[in-house]
């Protein structure tokens, strides 16, 4: 932080701090029910309010997370998208369990570390993006598999001693991938949804959901502020550790260079930082 306003309490200059995307209104329902990711009046950063490219971006003290112990740049820029993933595996109880995360982009890989973090027994990672699934073996995965693969579910059941996954982690929002989550899924297991369709989906919701006694996990950013401090203690702990996500870095200035970079067609970006 390089300036406070007058009124902030919790906070100095020169406090390295990392930023919830997300703010709240303070009044709702939600927010008055310890639910303020999902606020009724929720504004974004960068969507509905100036967003944090520019040289400096002034943040309500709320959506503020002060480091406990200050952190490499490069990972405290990441605890807002890597808290989804805290979030995800938190909220599954992965301990113990065989899950699998199809999608590696930079939030399901950084999913493979929580549930690494966590505890998990069995991390499966599904991917058609050959530089991503070697990203997944150094984040944690223990088995790599071929998102095209016609006999994909068949497999992870097989895997899974032949009940199916305990819990299946949707990240990319993909209609094939979300279908063989579901069909790789133990009954009682855990679906959750995270990556976003981009039409609506269609389910068989009485065989896949309700005659299978499945529950069903709808994640959406980080609960403030458990998720935070939970990522700041798997931090401190060393259990967790994004850095192999980062695959390139660029100065702020460079950011249209970083965009395209992101956007080629042989991309093999896993997460970009920007750096001032």
């Amino acid at each position: 932080m390089v300036e406070v306003g007058r009124n902030v309490r919790r906070f100095k200059t020169g406090d390295r701090v990392s930023v919830e995307s997300h703010v709240p209104c303070g009044t709702c329902y939600q927010c008055t029910h310890g639910m303020m990711h999902i606020c009724d009046n929720l504004k974004i950063f960068g969507v509905h309010r100036d967003g944090s490219y520019a040289s400096y971006v002034s943040v309500p003290q709320v959506c503020a997370w002060k480091q406990t112990n200050p952190l490499p740049i490069e990972i405290g820029t990441m605890m807002e998208p890597m808290g989804n993933a805290v979030h995800a595996a938190s909220a599954a109880k992965v301990r113990g369990k065989t899950v699998a995360v199809f999608g590696c982009g930079p939030t399901g890989l950084f999913a493979v570390n929580c549930c690494k973090a966590m505890g998990a027994e069995k991390i499966y990672a599904i991917d058609v993006n050959r530089h991503r699934m070697a990203l997944a073996t150094a984040m944690g995965a223990h088995e790599v598999l071929d998102g095209a693969d016609p006999d994909l579910p068949a497999t992870l059941v097989r895997k899974s001693g032949g009940f199916g996954l305990d819990v299946a982690f949707e990240m990319s929002g993909h209609t094939g991938a979300i279908a063989n989550a579901f069909k790789s899924l133990k009954k009682g297991g855990t679906f959750v949804a995270f990556g976003i369709p981009p039409r609506p989906v269609e389910i068989d919701w009485a065989n896949e959901v309700i005659l299978k006694g499945r529950t069903v996990l709808g994640i959406v950013g980080r609960l403030m502020f458990e998720t935070w401090e939970e990522m700041q203690t798997l931090l401190d702990q060393g259990k967790l550790d994004p850095r192999p996500v980062v695959t390139h870095k660029f100065k702020l200035e460079e950011y249209e260079s970083a965009f395209r970079e992101i956007a080629a067609k042989d991309s093999k970006c896993g997460k970009v930082v920007l750096l001032p």
